[in-house]
């Protein structure tokens, strides 16, 4: 029996030993080190507050040279649409936008420009499906067309659809 306390009191002296010596130690952290970052898509760190708040614009002329280079997305009804949209556009219209989300991954590579359109007032619709792609795809990639639609069509641009220009 006795060699079993003293084997308790060897082990119990060693545990304090050890303890003593680290906490003496500078080079010994008492927390663990914080986990080392993960890459963020995009170099977007997502726990950061948005800094601005709406989404930045672009103008009809500098759209009109990137067209090729962006992914247009037009959340206008279904019924304009048809009748009249960029080239190249995909529709996702702001009334079905959740719904869509939640059911089906979009053809939008996270690579690219995003461009939203609307026709609406100071374009609230572009702003609001802009955003939930700027949340779903991560990237701060997302911008609106200062003017939306009438502001395409004032500057002349090229339109598919039923109003097509020759």
């Amino acid at each position: 029996m006795t060699s079993l306390r003293d084997a308790f009191l060897l082990g119990g002296a060693a545990t304090l030993a050890g303890v003593f010596h680290l906490a003496i130690r500078v080079d010994v952290p008492w927390t663990p080190a914080p986990e080392p970052e993960a890459a963020v898509a995009c170099g977007i760190d997502e726990s950061a507050p948005m800094p601005v708040p709406g989404l930045q614009r672009v103008a009809v002329p500098e759209l009109r040279e990137r067209l090729d280079r962006v992914i247009v997305v037009d959340t206008r009804p279904d019924a304009e649409f048809l009748e009249g949209h960029i080239p190249g556009a995909i529709s996702l219209p702001a009334a079905d936008v959740e719904s869509i989300l939640a059911s089906q991954s979009l053809p939008i590579p996270v690579d690219r420009d995003i461009v939203t359109y609307c026709d609406q007032g100071e374009g609230e619709d572009a702003e609001y499906v802009g955003r939930l792609l700027d949340d779903a795809l991560g990237c701060d990639r997302v911008r609106v067309l200062e003017g939306g639609f009438t502001a395409w069509l004032a500057g002349g641009a090229p339109v598919e659809g039923a109003m097509q220009s020759g």
